[in-house]
């Protein structure tokens, strides 16, 4: 066959499937991004037994490949800028920034990428992936729930998610002030909550 009757029929197989989609149909993109100031990361962490510490990470970006239709096909990835740790006092959060701690200089980001997606109610399930924090990467699991799925004032679909999980940061080789460097006097096990709302790209 001619390169000129290829096009011809490549035409008119294109035209031909047209013909047969109900008029303005379209594929929905599965690409979902954060709806600006509404994805947040706050952990909580004993203090010596006396109080919690709570804080949150001020600066992050996440990307969501999600399909209503087949949620176990979905991916998450999120980067944190880890020197945006903040828990409202400075002096504490200069300190955890520093090489004790996060070592934010060397370490710049914080990401996670999912590996795993398992569905457990209609509107659950759990999200397990690889974290990279100060140079170590570890498996982390979150149980997720689905809150709501709308559509924003401008006409674009969005959809919230709320999340729970803990991590104990002597797997990633942050031991200061815990029982493998004391004094312990600071929490190994650090409670996440996550709330999230994402916005359908076009």
């Amino acid at each position: 066959m001619t390169l000129h009757l290829q096009n011809m029929f490549l035409a008119a197989t294109a035209a031909a499937l047209l013909s047969v989609l109900p008029v303005g149909v379209h594929a929905q993109s599965n690409r979902w991004l954060p709806y600006e100031g509404h994805l947040n990361i706050n952990f909580s962490v004993d203090h010596n037994g006396m109080s919690t510490t709570r804080g949150s990470f001020r600066e992050l970006t996440g990307e969501l490949m999600f399909d209503e239709n087949s949620p176990e096909a979905s991916q998450l990835s999120v980067n944190i800028e880890a020197g945006s740790f903040d828990t409202g006092f400075s002096y504490r959060d200069s300190f955890v920034r520093g090489e004790r701690f996060l070592d934010v200089t060397k370490y710049r980001f914080i990401t996670f990428k999912s590996t795993k997606i398992t569905k457990t109610g209609d509107k659950t399930g759990t999200v397990t992936g690889d974290l990279t924090m100060h140079g170590v990467t570890k498996p982390v699991t979150l149980n997720v729930t689905l809150n709501k799925k709308s559509k924003r004032p401008s006409g674009e679909d969005y959809i919230g998610f709320s999340a729970t999980g803990s991590l104990n940061r002597l797997d990633w080789g942050i031991t200061a002030f815990s029982s493998a460097s004391p004094p312990a006097i600071t929490g190994e096990v650090i409670d996440m909550l996550i709330s999230a709302e994402f916005v359908r790209q076009k």
